[in-house]
């Protein structure tokens, strides 16, 4: 199993969802988090000593796809998308959302 793990605080909605398109902001966050998980797939990539093909296997994608990735091409992705590339090779993903704004009742 992997034993990666993705520990950052990004606020994907600044000022709350819902308010329309997402701002700069949003988007900036989403990127890191893209590029966070791009960055685990290398290196499980690398760990295991895999070739791009055996990962597009593993990963259930094309070997194109597995380049994009490592070359580091987020744009090309969504976040669930590489969320199920990880899922896929053995990653174990959790989320955890916190909302500042909230008074524990």
């Amino acid at each position: 199993m992997c034993q990666a793990s993705v520990s950052m605080a990004v606020d994907a909605f600044p000022g709350g969802a819902g308010n329309g398109a997402p701002s700069d902001d949003a988007l900036a966050g989403k990127t890191v988090i893209k590029k966070r998980l791009v960055s685990i797939i290398h290196d499980i990539i690398q760990d295991r000593g895999l070739t791009q093909g055996r990962a597009a296997r593993l990963m259930g994608v094309s070997q194109p796809r597995v380049s994009d990735a490592v070359c580091g091409k987020v744009e090309k992705f969504t976040i669930d998308a590489l969320m199920e590339m990880l899922t896929r090779a053995g990653c174990r993903i959790e989320i955890l959302s916190r909302r500042e704004d909230c008074q524990p009742m």
